[in-house]
């Protein structure tokens, strides 16, 4: 009797123990679990702005103001999913000289979608380091908007078509953001079907592929999940954001594939993809079919057959990251 009484006591202790640490997981929504690549500091709070955020700003700079290392300060707290690095952040800015004051670039402020970055990483592969900028977007939520003061050099901006030529030089950055989204697919790994390409992907999900011993060339188009999200269900005329990767895979047996693009390239950002049938803007009807209904979170591999006289088949992974509200144009 004691003895069961002790196994059924440690199976208790064992299900309260994975409830607590099941609560005090942090929430993806919560800001106060993610710590800002860049801190605030002198220069940083001294900036002001006002006006309501996603509309262009009235911005105080306390000129001449010099800020030698970058720092972030948040003007106003936002709310939903918090950017860690790597994740996809789509925000207007607004760009200040530091020692006048004066506006120097601004994005639209209209309500369509502005600038995407990937936080903390990035923005061509020419960067030797990652710009202020993309560092400040660590900790971005939706809603929020951001001070930052930093040179020239360090913002990883080209700042030389408005005058600003020293790399010392201060600016001010003011950052609306607008969306946040995923750095990768999350889902479910699923079982790999027969006679598909192997998916492979990094720990910071950038994707590859391998092709099994004596796997031919499909004769007609497959699709396949590899991973199975828990998000909201692409629609069709949703703005789908996918981090998207293709290879060529010719037929022939001493053939290999080779990657023809890849939006996890250094630099690179997921890109957005209207899910139509219609227009200039027609999604091929095999990535359409394989997309539409695809919860967002997972990763799919779509292999279009050779066609008509080539010899190649292509090969698409596709990383379902989310659905974006902010419309390309008005």
């Amino acid at each position: 009797m004691r003895r069961t009484s002790a196994l059924v006591s440690s199976v208790a202790l064992v299900t309260v123990l994975s409830a607590a640490l099941v609560g005090c997981a942090a929430s993806p929504d919560d800001v106060t679990a993610c710590t800002p690549a860049l801190a605030s500091g002198n220069a940083s709070s001294l900036v002001t702005a006002t006006g309501e955020v996603g509309s262009a700003p009235k911005v105080e700079v306390p000129a001449p103001l010099v800020s030698p290392q970058p720092q972030r300060s948040v003007l106003e707290e936002g709310k939903g999913l918090v950017a860690r690095k790597g994740m996809t952040v789509d925000f207007d800015a607004a760009i200040y000289d530091g020692a006048t004051g004066t506006q120097l670039l601004e994005t639209k402020f209209d309500g369509t979608q502005g600038v995407r970055f990937r936080a903390g990483l990035k923005t061509s592969a020419q960067q030797k380091e990652v710009g202020s900028l993309a560092t400040s977007l660590v900790c971005a939520q939706p809603g929020q908007r951001i001070a930052l003061t930093t040179t020239a050099l360090d913002s990883g901006l080209d700042l030389s078509s408005v005058g600003i030529s020293d790399d010392d030089h201060t600016i001010v950055v003011v950052i609306d953001v607008q969306e946040v989204f995923p750095g990768k697919a999350d889902g479910l790994n699923q079982l790999p079907q027969d006679g598909m390409p192997v998916v492979v992907t990094a720990p910071d999900g950038t994707v590859g592929i391998t092709v099994p011993s004596g796997i031919k060339v499909p004769s007609k188009d497959r699709t396949a999940t590899i991973k199975l999200g828990s998000g909201a269900r692409l629609a069709k005329g949703d703005l789908a954001v996918l981090q998207v990767a293709s290879w060529s895979w010719p037929t022939g047996d001493d053939a290999t594939i080779s990657q023809k693009s890849s939006t996890w390239d250094v630099g690179g950002t997921p890109s957005t993809l209207v899910l139509t049938d219609e227009g200039d803007q027609a999604v091929p009807a095999v990535l359409l079919d394989a997309l539409v209904g695809t919860p967002v979170g997972s990763q799919v591999i779509t292999v279009i057959a050779p066609k008509g006289d080539s010899t190649e088949a292509t090969v698409y992974v596709i990383d379902v990251l989310g659905i974006q509200t902010f419309p390309a144009t008005k």
